[in-house]
């Protein structure tokens, strides 16, 4: 992803970002974002059959988009969800969404444009340029731009974001608005290895330096430290925006389990206790 390295932070330079939720893997691959015009291809000679504007997301796609501009205003919101939440800038440069209506025709221009990428529903791709996400029409397709829109719109208000911290919030945001809280698929997982194995470390979450060490639990452990800190004691959100701020501004933000340490010496039972007693 883009800008320079932070201290004690690991970035993804000129990576892919592909969605795994509650149950897929993630997989990243070096790439070099080429420039989609030119005549290298129909697609990239030709606009597309429909082009759409929703807030920072241009809209390409092979498909008439006019059912889908309940989800393309959702974006919109989205963003403005992500700014309320962390306190981060609206992302200060377009991103493109390309949507293709068959998954064949999806994997054929991304293996043309981007050999390397991973065969995967979805992708969110940013090297030195723009963001730009890549999806397929079907059941998961609203799940799908939440998720890959999220990294997008981090990405482009922040000159990077942790590993373990830009996945969470991704599948934090991924659900509808109305369901981030409470319904998430993680949530009654996360509450009954409570009993078994206690809070996951955060502290190995910082460690992962690469997407393919991220398994189902990893994302399940990123999502609810997420939650902990958005919905419970607010010391815990006030640090995770002060830790935003500080990448924000280039300043070497430290490891947030750390910080989070030194204002809630008990973090992990107030995780605990956060958990055992959330109830809709």
């Amino acid at each position: 992803m883009a800008a320079g390295r932070v201290s004690n932070l690991q970035d993804n330079p000129g990576g892919f970002v592909r969605r795994a939720g509650f149950a897929r893997r993630c997989v990243a691959v070096a790439a070099v974002v080429v420039v989609l015009s030119g005549g290298r291809s129909a697609w990239a000679a030709n606009r597309w059959p429909d082009e759409r504007q929703a807030g920072p997301f241009f809209c390409h796609a092979d498909f008439s988009l006019e059912p889908y501009e309940a989800l393309l205003s959702e974006l919109t919101r989205l963003q403005d969800d992500v700014v309320r939440e962390l306190h981060v800038r609206p992302a200060h440069e377009p991103i493109h969404v390309y949507l293709f209506a068959k998954s064949s025709t999806y994997k054929r221009y991304v293996s043309h444009y981007f050999p390397a990428a991973p065969s995967r529903p979805a992708l969110f791709i940013k090297d030195r340029g723009p963001g730009m996400v890549f999806a397929h029409r079907g059941e998961e397709l609203p799940i799908d731009l939440r998720h890959e829109a999220t990294h997008a719109v981090l990405h482009g208000a922040l000159p990077m974001v942790p590993l373990w911290l830009d996945e969470g919030l991704a599948e934090y945001f991924e659900p509808p608005s109305a369901d981030r809280e409470n319904d998430s698929p993680h949530l009654r997982a996360v509450q009954r290895s409570l009993w078994i194995k206690g809070a996951p470390r955060m502290d190995r979450l910082e460690k992962l330096t690469d997407l393919a060490e991220m398994g189902a639990g990893e994302y399940r452990a990123a999502w609810s430290w997420v939650h902990f800190m958005l919905h419970g004691p607010p010391a815990a959100r006030e640090e995770l925006i002060h830790f935003l701020h500080d990448i924000a501004a280039r300043a070497p933000p430290g490891e947030l389990s750390q910080r989070l340490r030194r204002r809630l010496p008990d973090v992990e039972a107030q995780y605990v206790e956060h958990f055992r007693g959330w109830r809709r």
